[in-house]
């Protein structure tokens, strides 16, 4: 039998590494080891370059605009949001009609289509017999998308939207929980915050994206907060995004330039050597569905502080691997950091809780098979009225 062809596609995979775009690459990695063909389809943006190749993996670039970053700058500025909308909806259409056409060519290689969010890609059932597979990427799909949400063979998800996706939209999704490489993101003996010239020094880490929903004026405020407290904490941040400056503008303002180190986007391999440099990670979104920070701290037996929203009180059990507080409370969010910096205890608990966590539920591995036996499940379905 032939091996399985599969493509993912993720609009924003060759322009920044989130927890979506590490996640496809992991599977995308993991269906290969399970004997699948597996390629990857991303954007080659009109305007700009390519900021993140695809290495390792075949992959397939789709010439197409890409008005993300300023999608992120209007979300923050009064009044923008319908501004950021319309961009947004018009990245969607374009980049999807772009993939049904790349996949609807009967030379195309492919037994089963996956798109991050990218719901108008079923279109292509129109056009090819082909199974086609929606990665909802967190909350609810906006209103103009709910039409396409029934003619996906597969909705798939996990975190916020386990709980909430069939129940707001009738639709059934299947979960695939996000996962952890536990033997990349381990614990390590030695103290790394040599290597950040941070020695002696208590350490916060925020790993993740510089977009709006990630709310970094609160993580930036509350540590002002912990700062007047603890003059020696230093705050570690690591990610890219449109928003950086106005962080950078931040810290000026609340004079701490000399205790926040923006290190800008790391590979995968460099983030355990931080996360041992951490005492807490730290997390202030406004809505975050399933974030890999959470899980790649747990693995690292670091303790997380975050806040209470979409799906992360699946992940961060309060007073278990971490400590979790209301959406924007700059107070409480500093009482939680001082609260584990004071209990050095506490911190080793919880992050030897937080592996665990990670041991017991959340491999990549795991989810791949799950997936794998999804697609072959679609497909037996198709199979099963020509053997009638």
């Amino acid at each position: 039998m032939s091996s399985l062809r599969v493509t993912l596609v993720n609009y924003t995979l060759s322009m920044m590494r989130g927890g979506g775009e590490t996640r496809d690459l992991a599977f995308a990695s993991h269906l290969r080891d399970l004997g699948c063909d597996v390629t990857l389809v991303s954007v080659d943006p009109i305007l700009g370059r390519v900021r993140h190749p695809i290495e390792d993996i075949p992959s397939r670039l789709i010439l197409a605009p890409y008005f993300r970053d300023l999608v992120y700058r209007f979300m923050v500025l009064p009044k923008g949001g319908r501004v950021a909308s319309f961009l947004l909806e018009q990245d969607v259409k374009r980049f999807s009609r772009g993939v049904v056409e790349l996949v609807a060519n009967p030379t195309y290689p492919v037994d089963v289509l996956q798109a991050a969010g990218l719901y108008p890609v079923v279109d292509l059932k129109r056009r090819r017999d082909v199974p086609v597979v929606i990665r909802n990427q967190g909350g609810l799909p906006p209103r103009w998308l709910r039409r396409y949400v029934p003619l996906a063979d597969a909705v798939i998800g996990d975190g916020w939207d386990a709980e909430h996706f069939a129940a707001a939209l009738g639709r059934e999704l299947v979960e695939i929980p996000g996962g952890v490489d536990a033997e990349l993101f381990r614990p390590q003996s030695r103290d790394a915050r040599a290597e950040l010239g941070l020695e002696g020094r208590p350490v916060l880490l925020y790993v993740g994206r510089f977009v709006p929903l990630k709310n970094l004026p609160l993580l930036v405020s509350s540590f002002a907060a912990v700062h007047r407290e603890r003059p020696e904490c230093a705050l570690v941040m690591v990610g890219e995004g449109a928003l950086e400056g106005k962080v950078r503008e931040h810290v000026r303002r609340l004079d701490l330039e000399s205790s926040v180190y923006l290190l800008g986007q790391q590979p995968q391999r460099r983030l355990p050597t931080l996360y041992a440099a951490a005492d807490i990670v730290v997390l202030s979104s406004s809505f975050d569905n399933s974030p890999n920070a959470v899980l790649e701290a747990g693995a690292c037996e670091r303790p997380v502080v975050a806040t209470r929203v979409g799906g992360v009180p699946r992940y961060v059990h309060d007073g278990e691997n971490g400590l979790l507080v209301d959406p924007d409370d700059v107070v409480g969010f500093a009482r939680a950091i001082v609260r584990l910096l004071d209990r050095p205890d506490l911190r080793r608990d919880m992050g030897r809780a937080g592996r665990q966590r990670v041991l017991d539920r959340h491999s990549w591995r795991k989810s791949a098979e799950k997936l794998l036996t999804l697609y072959q499940s679609l497909l037996a379905a198709r199979a099963a009225p020509e053997r009638a």
